[in-house]
């Protein structure tokens, strides 16, 4: 518990009476930090999946169907023992641009991007050497997400309607292509593949570069949104190297995106080019209390006057109970979406029901349900949006459900 007054220093926390946003209640003030310029971390919360690649194989990427590795030209990955930033093994990869054309191996993980709407995932590289590349033809594909709109009947069940990149962790050289440049990472939003007029593209600070020789930890945290209040932070080494501010993430056309760590390109110095990668982790963000504040008045005991006090308040749960991640129903039936919602603050007011962007329905008494009748068959992300007596707001995590 916290007493505060305009400026105070309590208990080694400062709060600023400006920096708060002010809403009336019958039993006191809610004060709501105002989150306007946080950046969000790169700490990690629970883990979801991982590769060592100490088990000799890539099995890590594709025994639980979560992942796979799909090459073109002369792109290969391969367990290797050359280099290992832990244990015995890493993945190799390895391209041969002598030809041109586009050769590239993509080791892919979309089972957790297509589960949960903010992810970070790290990643150890190691570069053997510089890569310079060719001024005609001057991009190298290292981390990517793709907008992913499947087969009518669902994944697996035919050729993917939509499958195009839309954000591409880069490398790029210092002086342009071909100066013999340091190498360094750039993050790209490929809009032209999504009827935009250019891409946008964000670069490393100068002096921020890629060592050689040397394991560099990059750490990208994908936060998804189908509007626009999605967000794509990159690290190197813990240092933040871009921060995309919100934007949209998830393109609202497609069902899902998949994410990818490649080495891909059409032309490459040396043409043989190789670097090695250990010790992925893909995790949800760390779990941090809300910076919500209850606020009450209450007498000071030596004056008679008036104090305020506040108390942290914890996270709002809003959940999908039914239908689960992930599951499948068959086509033209009814859909019963359940959903919780609870705060240690206020009642609830109403829950939203999506699919999408598109508002299916609205509750407003428990138990909280909506009853989706005749389905079609498709791919469908289901949401809900929980409203609070106090005027909080806050979404669901994404239940992905097949109709077929």
């Amino acid at each position: 518990m916290y007493i505060l007054g305009k400026g105070e220093i309590h208990d080694s926390k400062f709060f600023m009476w400006d920096n708060f946003d002010k809403k009336n209640e019958t039993n006191g003030i809610v004060l709501i930090e105002n989150t306007t310029n946080n950046v969000p971390s790169n700490k990690l919360g629970k883990l979801l999946w991982s590769a060592t690649h100490e088990i000799g194989n890539q099995n890590e990427w594709n025994g639980d169907g979560g992942g796979g590795e799909y090459n073109s030209g002369t792109g290969n990955s391969a367990v290797s023992t050359t280099v290992a930033r832990t244990g015995k093994y890493s993945l190799k990869l390895s391209l041969n641009t002598t030809s041109g054309d586009s050769h590239g191996t993509r080791n892919y993980r979309w089972k957790e991007i297509g589960n949960n709407a903010d992810l970070i995932f790290t990643q150890y590289f190691y570069f053997p050497h510089r890569i310079d590349l060719d001024p005609m033809n001057d991009w190298f594909n290292l981390i990517q997400t793709k907008g992913v709109k499947y087969a009518a009947g669902g994944p697996g069940t035919g050729p993917d309607q939509i499958n195009n990149p839309h954000f591409v962790v880069g490398i790029d050289v210092r002086g342009g292509a071909g100066s013999g440049g340091a190498n360094y990472l750039t993050l790209a939003d490929l809009q032209k593949f999504w009827s935009g007029n250019s891409n946008v593209v964000w670069r490393a600070p100068q002096g921020l570069n890629l060592p050689t020789n040397k394991w560099v930890k990059i750490q990208m945290r994908i936060i998804q949104d189908t509007g626009n209040n999605g967000r794509i932070l990159l690290w190197q080494d813990d240092v933040l190297v871009v921060d995309t501010g919100l934007r949209n993430t998830l393109r609202p056309e497609v069902d899902a995106s998949h994410f990818s760590i490649n080495a891909y390109a059409d032309k490459t110095f040396p043409n043989v080019t190789t670097f090695y990668l250990d010790d992925l982790t893909i995790n949800l963000p760390e779990e941090t209390t809300s910076q919500k504040f209850k606020v009450t008045t209450a007498e000071l005991p030596s004056t008679g006057g008036k104090i305020l006090i506040a108390q942290f308040a914890k996270d709002t749960n809003v959940e999908i109970t039914s239908p689960l991640d992930n599951s499948s129903i068959t086509k033209n039936s009814n859909l019963i979406i359940k959903a919780i919602a609870s705060s240690t603050i206020s009642e609830v007011q109403k829950i939203e029901y999506y699919q999408g962007e598109v508002l299916l329905g609205i509750s407003v008494k428990q138990p909280h349900e909506f009853n989706w009748s005749n389905v079609s068959e498709g791919v469908y992300q289901l949401k809900i949006k929980a409203y609070f007596n106090n005027g909080d707001t806050k979404f669901s995590y994404i239940n992905r459900v097949t109709v077929k």
